[in-house]
């Protein structure tokens, strides 16, 4: 078996990051003095299991978006190595990278600028469908997929403006597995609804977990949200995972101290 082919051994994780580092050179302050070098990530190891939910937490800039960015190839590491399903992983050109991406999908963060304001439901769902070259009848697909996520044909013809904010992420949703990827990945997926229909988005995403045997991996600064979704969770602090393990491992019994900063913040109610 060559590098490049898959591992079937049903043990491996579907997604793993092996001492994933990024650095970056800032600019410099002397003409005659190279700029000093960020580390956003260092030394990261992550694996997400086939229909396992997956959380990272850590404070802004704690390198969370930058471990995702390089799990899903949409940034070179400096140093580590990705793998999907056991197969290498490298950012390269868009037709090298067409299996991976038929096999994930993403929900970024404010659904109202993640869509195109001039393109209809209809035709923003169906964009993948198009770009990853997938056959077979693809207005009865997207039907299919805005009915799973609680829309209707209305909304199908409809532009996003003309939609709530719950609506829109539901939209970015039907999008991220319209082409039925095996990995979603939500980059703080909640953090611009508000209270209620954010619950209403994390009941639709456990379903599509159980309906749909998806792999979840999530990145969040909403404790609430990690202990209701997710299995396991690993902290961010500095670019470094300083702690992972079960959700309720980390979260009730936390051994790092920053860990145990997070949940100590976290407001309660007597």
């Amino acid at each position: 078996m060559s590098d490049d082919e898959p591992t079937r051994a049903s043990s491996a994780p579907l997604l793993s990051g092996r001492g994933l580092s990024r650095t970056y050179r800032l600019p410099r302050s002397s003409p005659f003095q190279p700029g000093p070098v960020r580390h956003a990530l260092v030394g990261a190891d992550l694996d997400v299991g086939h229909g396992e939910s997956v959380a990272l937490i850590g404070e802004s800039g704690s390198g969370k978006s930058t471990l995702v960015k390089t799990l899903l190839a949409l940034d070179t590491p400096t140093e580590g190595t990705v793998r999907f399903d056991g197969r290498p992983v490298r950012p390269g050109r868009a037709s090298a990278l067409r299996w991976f991406r038929r096999d994930t999908g993403v929900v970024l963060q404010d659904p109202y600028s993640s869509l195109d304001p001039r393109m209809r439901v209809r035709d923003t769902v169906a964009e993948p469908l198009r770009a990853l070259s997938i056959a077979g009848d693809r207005r009865a697909r997207v039907d299919e997929v805005l009915d799973r996520v609680g829309l209707t044909r209305h909304h199908a013809d409809g532009y996003p403006h003309e939609l709530s904010g719950g609506q829109r992420q539901r939209v970015a949703i039907a999008r991220a597995i319209v082409h039925r990827p095996r990995l979603l990945v939500g980059d703080e997926p909640m953090s611009a609804l508000d209270v209620t229909v954010r619950a209403q988005i994390l009941q639709l995403l456990r379903e599509l977990r159980d309906d749909l045997g998806l792999s979840l991996l999530t990145v969040s600064h909403d404790i609430g949200l990690v202990q209701h979704l997710a299995d396991r969770v690993a902290v961010l602090h500095e670019g470094r995972i300083v702690e992972q393990g079960t959700v309720d491992a980390v979260l009730r019994h936390p051994g790092h101290p920053y860990t145990r900063a997070l949940v100590a913040a976290v407001p309660t109610l007597d």
